[in-house]
């Protein structure tokens, strides 16, 4: 990258707002080019069910902020949710499609313009207020890249007898449009799967290969694994197989000393080919997968050695 274009102002802007019950936003809250809130769709929760809420970033034009694998630079944000009180376990953040881009030389994984991160949270006793608080931080750029920090709060009452709850139709409206952008973990509607999920070694270094049916031949896709011990992001063409419209991606994590075995483990999958992205939880060494859970989980069963060559 270009240091004279592009460098790091190791400056964070870090405030805490702090919005009382019966609110259906935190407020604005300035950080340099972009403006950061929490968004609600009611005043009250459902207390045996799931309920949604949206971390609502506004960028100034030209700015971007990034996905949680920025590219070959960047920072990534980050949601600490420790502070909420009376959620049962934390906030589960989704994560939308990003832009691919290329910035002065660097492949980047980002958003432009606003972004909203929607959250699903229960509450823990239904007879208590919610508090959600979240600390963010995230990395805003243009010319430069500015590490910004903000800390919101907002409340949400236990639902009372006799009274509707009150509802923001703007904010059901934005959280959704941008939960429709997160990836799919279901292959009929996004019209390619995982078939099968695969470790090997060659030369010392640990590959992770993929079976994938009904891929885009002759495109690159984004592929991210995230397991124990591996973050990894690669743009990858993949191999067609004969005779099949099934082809194989392999993935390269990294010198294997160095890397956790992955067999009967599960790993998350994204990959994102065009507008089409599918995310998945796997067992490495199985030939099925789940949606959720990213724990250790061991499997009984040997490693194939009749793997299908493009």
């Amino acid at each position: 990258m270009d240091k004279r274009l592009l460098f790091f102002v190791f400056v964070s802007f870090a405030t805490t707002v702090v919005v009382s019950a019966g609110e259906l936003s935190s407020k604005w809250k300035l950080n340099g080019p972009s403006n950061s809130r929490i968004i609600l769709e009611a005043d009250e929760f459902v207390p045996a069910g799931i309920n949604r809420a949206g971390v609502h970033i506004k960028l100034d034009t030209g700015w971007w902020t990034y996905w949680r694998a920025p590219g070959t630079s960047g920072i990534p944000p980050y949601f600490d949710w420790s502070g909420s009180k009376n959620v049962a376990g934390l906030p589960t953040l989704k994560w939308p499609i990003p832009i691919r881009a290329v910035a002065y030389g660097e492949t980047l994984n980002l958003y432009r313009n606003e972004i909203v991160f929607p959250v699903a949270f229960k509450a823990a006793n239904p007879a208590l207020p919610v508090v959600l608080h979240l600390k963010l931080t995230y990395g805003i750029c243009k010319n430069m890249c500015v590490p910004a920090t903000v800390e919101h709060e907002v409340v949400l009452a236990p639902p009372k007898p006799r009274r509707q709850p009150r509802v923001s139709q703007a904010n059901v409206r934005l959280i959704s449009q941008f939960a429709e952008r997160q990836p799919s973990t279901d292959p009929l509607s996004t019209g390619f799967e995982i078939r099968e999920v695969w470790e090997t070694e060659v030369r010392n270094l640990t590959q992770l290969g993929l079976r994938i049916q009904g891929q885009q031949m002759e495109r690159r896709s984004l592929v991210l694994i995230e397991g124990p011990s591996v973050f990894k992001a690669l743009e990858l063409e993949s191999k067609p197989l004969a005779d099949s419209d099934e082809s194989i991606l392999m993935v390269s994590l990294g010198k294997s000393k160095e890397i956790r075995r992955l067999t009967g483990r599960r790993i998350r999958i994204t990959i994102i080919d065009g507008k089409r992205a599918l995310e998945q939880i796997w067992v490495v060494g199985t030939q099925s997968s789940t949606t959720t859970g990213t724990g250790l989980t061991p499997i009984s069963s040997s490693d194939r050695t009749d793997r299908p060559q493009p």
